[in-house]
């Protein structure tokens, strides 16, 4: 598990209320089993854009993205590269 699924695995397992370490979570577990439920997505959705600088767009905000720790950290990694890639984004400004 590289350090950017290791960070978005902490924000999955603190919304989800989860025991399990951040570290031992299988990146191809269901989110859903972990306890994440829709109201803990949207709650995720907002610390991940604040922990990772980064705007989910309406398209991205899937079940298809927020079904595994696996998914949902592509997703992540896609968007910083995009943010870091557009002058005038904060990302980029760093």
């Amino acid at each position: 598990m590289d350090s950017l699924m290791t960070s978005v695995a902490r924000a999955v397992r603190h919304r989800a209320g989860s025991d399990t370490p951040a570290a031992d979570l299988d990146p191809d577990t269901e989110l859903s089993a972990l306890g994440l439920t829709s109201l803990g997505v949207a709650g995720l959705l907002v610390d991940l854009e604040a922990a990772f600088d980064v705007r989910f767009p309406a398209d991205a905000v899937t079940p298809e993205v927020f079904r595994t720790l696996a998914t949902l950290t592509e997703t992540v990694r896609a968007l910083r590269a995009a943010s870091e890639e557009r002058p005038g984004t904060p990302s980029a400004q760093r």
